[in-house]
C-alpha cells in the first residue's frame, strides 16, 4: 500500500536519495532545510498529509484561532554539472502506524528516478562541550559501505538505535535493496532540544563528500556563533540560580 502523491516533474534521474524529518538538535530537518534553500532546487512531488497526521487541536491568540499546520512531505531535485541529488524533507514525524507506509510510497518513487543509495541524518548526543567541533558517525547496510565511511574518518556507531522516520527508512530501504547510510552529527547531551549549526555544518560537508555536491555552509558559522552565545548565557543563569538556591539561609549580608 502507498500514499497519494502529486508529480510535478516526472524527467529525472538521481543515484542518491537524502530523506529527512525532525529529530534531537534538529539536525536532520536542518540539513535538508539548508539544502533546499542553497542548492539549485525544484520541487518535484509532493506527498499527500491525509492519511500520516492528526490536529491534535487548535491555538489560540487574541480570542482569535490560529491557522492550523498541515505538515509538508515534499521531494526536490537538484543537479551541479554532471551530480544529482532527490531530497526528500518531511515536517513531522507521521502518527505511529504510518511508517511503513510511508517508507514505502518514499522508496516506491525514488527507484522510479534510479535511486540507488538513500541517506539519512541524525544527532548523536555525546560527552562534548558546545564550543567543540562535532565529529560525524556512521552506520550502513553492509560491510562495504562502512570501510568505504571509515575511509572518510566517520566513527562507525557500533550498536544502539535510530529512532523515528530517519531510522525507519534505513530499515525499509535496506529490506528493499537499497544501500543505506545515516550520518550522525554529534550534539552536546544538554542541547538536544536546541537547534545545533555546528552539527548541521559537519552532516552537510559529509554529504558533499559522499555526493560530490559542493554546499556553502559559510551561513551557518555565524548562526553557530550566535547559538554558541545563548548556550552560554543559559548556563550562566542556570548556574547562577543553582548557587542562589544553595546559599545558605540567614547568610545574607546586612546593610
Amino acid at each position: 500500500m502507498s500514499l497519494s502523491i502529486e508529480v510535478f516533474k516526472k524527467d529525472f534521474e538521481a543515484p542518491i536519495l537524502f530523506a529527512c524529518w525532525p529529530g534531537m538538535g534538529y539536525v536532520a530537518l536542518s540539513v535538508g532545510k539548508y539544502l533546499k534553500e542553497h542548492l539549485p532546487t525544484e520541487k518535484v512531488a509532493v506527498i499527500s498529509s491525509d492519511e500520516l497526521f492528526q490536529l491534535p487541536g487548535i491555538s489560540i491568540q487574541a480570542g482569535l484561532i490560529d491557522p492550523i499546520f498541515v505538515p509538508k512531505n515534499e521531494f526536490y531535485y537538484c543537479q551541479v554539472e554532471d551530480k544529482s541529488l532527490l531530497i526528500f524533507i518531511g515536517e513531522a514525524q507521521p502518527v505511529p502506524g504510518r511508517e511503513y507506509t510511508l517508507a514505502n510510497t518514499i522508496l516506491e518513487f525514488a527507484r522510479l528516478h534510479g535511486v540507488k543509495r538513500i541517506i539519512t541524518a541524525a544527532a548523536m548526543p555525546v560527552e562534548i562541550s558546545h564550543k567543540d567541533t562535532p565529529g560525524v558517525w556512521a552506520v550502513a547496510s553492509s560491510e562495504d559501505i562502512i570501510n568505504t565511511l571509515n575511509q572518510c574518518d566517520f566513527r562507525p556507531m557500533k550498536r544502539g538505535s535510530i529512532s523515528g522516520m530517519n531510522g525507519s527508512l534505513l530499515g525499509v530501504g535496506q529490506e528493499k535493496g537499497f544501500e543505506c547510510i545515516c550520518l550522525l552529527g554529534e550534539i552536546p547531551f544538554y542541547t538536544v532540544q536546541i537547534e545545533n549549526p555546528k552539527a548541521t555544518k559537519v552532516i552537510i560537508e559529509a554529504l558533499s563528500l559522499l555526493t560530490d555536491i559542493p554546499v556553502d555552509t559559510s551561513e551557518l558559522d555565524e548562526l553557530a556563533k550566535y547559538m554558541e552565545k545563548e548556550v552560554d548565557d543559559y548556563l550562566k543563569a542556570v548556574q547562577e540560580k543553582g548557587q542562589q538556591l544553595a546559599k545558605p539561609k540567614g547568610s545574607e549580608t546586612l546593610h
